[in-house]
């Protein structure tokens, strides 16, 4: 399964944090090898497995020494995890105030979708196309390290404004003992993926109102069992983009059997390993009033050098 991303100037590396402003819009992406047939039913991700890899002490790359962390909130009457307190959007981005609060995601939040791994997608679930709603996701590399990009939706197609992309660790690893080393601060294109995994949630059915709950999960695998790649992600540096894509009546094959022949407006969060060359990316798709009718959790590898 190949995604690609047609070249996209003024796309960014990230050492610790990247602002993008608006620039050429993505050219579509193509999924030739999707099959509307071939989804498989796959089993609802644990909030607990998903909690056991987020929650717990963060440091960024800019500063190894100053922990931050990410908290469990409890039910106020008491029994389960309710939700996460991720990291103040003060530590994406220097503009942001000190003080601000740290972001509340709550599991009984729709707009909020996790898998097991760790990684998640928050937004709307109803996107008002004139607003400036915030996305954010998180893509799990490996259990010490994630990429954390957050951005302010717009309808406009191309790279997302105000985005930020943060590289996290888990404090005193393998990882943060070799990034002294890491050589970063470059500009890339956005590289065509091949994607070989794909997990995503919709409604049962299409005309049913988003409520995560009810939703359906279902998967493809396009593994090639002749292929020798590497199952660990690797823990080299990472580099990210956010970008909205605006897809025509009856184009959109990640979910074209959601939407029939509306147009659809999809928000890409994608981060890539400078060593592995391991992709993961999230998409959510809304359609042309700004329902959310799916989320995609997508892991594949680039097929072309970066550059």
């Amino acid at each position: 399964l190949m995604l690609a991303s047609g070249a996209l100037s003024c796309c960014f590396a990230f050492r610790t944090i990247s602002t993008v402003t608006r620039t050429s819009q993505p050219t579509q992406l193509h999924a030739t090898k999707i099959s509307s047939t071939s989804w498989k039913p796959c089993v609802q991700p644990r909030f607990d497995e998903f909690a056991s890899c987020t929650v717990g002490p963060w440091v960024s790359r800019a500063s190894l020494t100053e922990k931050h962390e990410v908290e469990e909130v409890m039910r106020s009457c008491g029994g389960a995890v309710q939700g996460i307190k991720e990291l103040s959007l003060s530590v994406a981005s220097p503009s942001q105030d000190a003080n601000e609060e740290k972001i509340y995601l709550n599991r009984a939040d729709g707009g909020f979708v996790y898998i097991d791994n760790g990684s998640y997608s928050f937004g709307p679930e109803k996107w008002d196309l004139t607003d400036e709603s915030i996305a954010m996701s998180s893509l799990a590399f490996t259990g010490s390290q994630r990429a954390w990009l957050t951005s302010k939706l717009s309808s406009e197609s191309g790279m997302l404004p105000q985005s930020t992309v943060s590289e996290m660790f888990r404090p005193i690893s393998s990882v943060t003992e070799k990034l002294a080393a890491d050589n970063l601060e470059q500009e890339v294109s956005v590289p065509a993926v091949n994607w070989k995994q794909i997990q995503r949630v919709r409604m049962p059915n299409p005309s049913q109102p988003w409520v995560l709950a009810r939703a359906k999960w279902e998967q493809q695998s396009f593994l090639d069992e002749a292929s020798n790649d590497d199952d660990q992600p690797g823990t080299g540096a990472l580099m990210g983009w956010s970008f909205l894509e605006t897809i025509g009546s009856n184009e959109n094959e990640l979910f074209g059997d959601i939407l029939g022949r509306e147009s659809s407006f999809c928000v890409h969060m994608m981060a890539i390993c400078q060593v592995s060359a391991v992709a993961k990316s999230t998409i959510r798709c809304y359609d042309s009033t700004g329902f959310l009718k799916g989320v995609a959790f997508l892991e594949g590898r680039v097929n072309e050098e970066l550059g």
